[in-house]
């Protein structure tokens, strides 16, 4: 018997039963990277693009404010997260013009219709003497769109002194 770097299959010129593994064990991988994925594991991960934003803004010298979400076009199906937190002193209280599909406290979740929604969410500040409360609300993607844009906006009240008057408020 010969070397297996010069055996020769057939028994005579050809190619090497070396040659021949070493072509063979080369080519399995490319094969098996080369196979398409099934449809289903590419259609999962499919989501459609949304515009947002999130929007705060202050109305007057009371305890109130508003903030604005509006999701462009939001696939139907799709669902999407609105979460407001609180930070800084005294609380607040949040009510939606819009009907979540669930709700948690202050988080809200919303499912999309194929349209543009846009809810508002009035705040109404509760705060002591020389107090400060920063609402801010984080909408975020839970399945079938990606979000683009403005996806935080928020709402700061401050009350000084003993004035009834909530005097300094910032947006955006």
């Amino acid at each position: 018997m010969g070397d297996l770097n010069h055996e020769r299959t057939g028994g005579g010129a050809g190619i090497s039963r070396r040659s021949l593994a070493t072509a063979t064990a080369w080519s399995v991988p490319a094969i098996l990277v080369a196979t398409p994925a099934p449809a289903y594991a590419a259609s999962s991960d499919v989501r459609e693009l949304s515009r947002a934003s999130v929007v705060g803004s202050c109305s007057g010298s009371g305890p109130t404010g508003t903030i604005t979400v509006t999701l462009d076009d939001l696939p139907a199906g799709s669902l999407v997260q609105i979460a407001l937190t609180h930070s800084g002193q005294g609380g607040f209280t949040a009510t939606p013009n819009f009907t979540p599909t669930s709700q948690s406290g202050t988080t809200y979740t919303v499912t999309g219709t194929g349209t543009t929604f846009t809810g508002q969410i009035a705040l109404s500040f509760s705060l002591g003497s020389n107090q400060q409360g920063t609402v801010t609300a984080t909408v975020t993607a839970i399945s079938g769109v990606t979000l683009a844009g403005d996806t935080t906006g928020f709402v700061t009240k401050r009350r000084d002194g003993g004035s009834q008057n909530y005097n300094q408020c910032s947006a955006g």
